[in-house]
């Protein structure tokens, strides 16, 4: 790599780069103070100023030394030489993993920033997919994975659990065939939450299911943007299901609570304090898929910053690891383990639709160009074009956080740019924000842990 200096963009964190090594100081509003990470062994160190500086002149040593800093310039000259043996490779195996499923192409709300048609159906509405036909294009999929392994399943809609009993028929058969071969299997439903009656929660604690469940806030915000097709608010009945869920909570996986944020709704801090209420594992404030503006995208940004400072200064890491984003940072960074791709969507990752055609992701379904499979059939010639590492077909190489990012979202680069790999510039720069905010936490977090965090430098 090239030596050269990067600054993000002020809402956030700034960053300047010397080949491996990345300084991450600032803003000084946030009394966060400058840190160190090596983008290649994943490791995280507290930055003397000393050091800070001596980054600055690493271009001209002769000018480094001329101010002093010789002891850090080799401080900072080994570290960026160095070789963490530790540090597990990106890579992701081939063939189905993880499946998601819409059992159903229907639902019961009218979302405004709805991908899926604007009702759940991906313009073909399905009240039901066929349990007949997916049970043979599980047995397909199941025979792929190796004895030993883990298969993961998430029902996804319109919205599932409309159709309850096609969960439990799918999820049994997934069971009983994959203990046979002693694979591990899981199970996610991704719910708008008006439906938990005691029957589907009763299902939900047998199958001992993760559950994701789509609110984007306080009735005020979410009555706006997630009504019923008549325009009726649902978010004290919301309210009423997740209460009841969580009665059971200790029979269920993790418990997540999910908004979108885009234009349509601004408002994370009046999220975060309405998901705070809740004793759930997780709260996820997805980005709007199909957003392109720059300006709230950096809106967004500040305010996801905003969040995360609350949650760290309120009850630290656990605080902050209850957001999602910031979790999957801590947990990457603890297990120094590198990402290539975003997703596993056309390696380990697919999805059936209710009419059991297969894609490589969720939010292109109902495209005919995107198929890639039907019944148990992959095609193996569409597939091909998913092989090489994303960070490798998005041209990532000199990004700084492309290891712990893996190349960002197919999807999102399409809607903005045209293409899957030509990159979204807003995506990138969040994305980089938040890794390197999240960073920072990591290693106030880790401070005295040898194992995690190298020596002040």
């Amino acid at each position: 790599m090239n030596q050269r200096a990067q600054t993000q963009t002020q809402i956030g964190p700034t960053v300047e780069i010397f080949d491996k090594i990345v300084a991450i100081s600032g803003p000084e509003s946030s009394g966060l103070e400058p840190t160190g990470f090596h983008l290649e062994n994943l490791e995280v160190a507290a930055i003397s100023p000393e050091a800070e500086t001596a980054l600055a002149f690493l271009k001209s040593s002769a000018t480094a030394r001329a101010e002093g800093l010789d002891e850090a310039l080799e401080e900072l000259k080994a570290w960026n030489g160095s070789i963490n043996q530790n540090v597990k490779p990106g890579t992701l195996h081939f063939g189905p993993r993880s499946i998601t499923i819409n059992v159903t192409q229907v639902c019961n709300l009218h979302c405004t920033y709805c991908a899926a048609g604007g009702d759940g159906t991906f313009g073909d509405p399905i009240k039901k997919i066929s349990v007949e036909k997916t049970i043979p294009q599980l047995k397909a999929f199941l025979e792929r994975v190796p004895e030993g392994r883990k298969f993961h399943i998430t029902f996804l809609g319109g919205e599932p659990l409309l159709y309850p009993e096609g969960i439990a028929l799918l999820a049994e058969y997934v069971k009983s065939t994959a203990k046979e071969r002693s694979i591990s299997s899981s199970f996610t439903v991704v719910t708008n939450g008006t439906l938990f009656s005691p029957a589907n929660i009763e299902l939900l604690a047998k199958l001992k299911a993760n559950l994701i469940i789509s609110v984007d806030g306080p009735p005020e915000l979410n009555d706006r943007t997630r009504p019923t097709a008549s325009g009726r608010g649902v978010t004290l009945k919301v309210i009423e299901g997740i209460e009841l869920l969580l009665q059971r909570k200790s029979e269920l996986g993790t418990v997540e609570l999910s908004g979108v944020f885009g234009q349509q709704n601004q408002d994370l801090m009046a999220a975060y304090e309405f998901y705070s209420q809740f004793s759930v594992d997780h709260m996820d404030f997805t980005y709007d898929h199909l957003e392109t503006s720059a300006e709230v995208s950096e809106q967004y940004t500040a305010r996801l910053l905003a969040v995360a400072s609350r949650a760290f200064q309120e009850n630290g890491e656990a605080g902050l690891r209850k957001i999602k984003t910031f979790d999957r940072i801590f947990e990457l960074l603890d297990k120094q383990q590198q990402v290539q791709n975003y997703c596993g969507a056309g390696k380990s990752f697919f999805m059936i639709d209710a009419r059991n055609q297969i894609y490589t992701c969720p939010w292109v379904a109902g495209d005919s160009k995107e198929v890639v499979g039907v019944g148990s059939e992959l095609w193996v010639d569409k597939l091909k074009a998913y092989e090489a590492p994303l960070t490798e077909l998005n041209q990532c190489g000199s990004c700084w956080a492309r290891n712990l990012c893996g190349g960002g979202c197919m999807f999102i680069h399409k809607n903005k740019t045209g293409s899957k790999h030509k990159v979204d510039d807003n995506f990138c720069n969040r994305t980089r924000l938040l890794i390197a905010q999240g960073i920072m936490y990591y290693k106030i977090a880790r401070s005295g842990v040898a194992s995690a965090e190298r020596k002040a430098l």
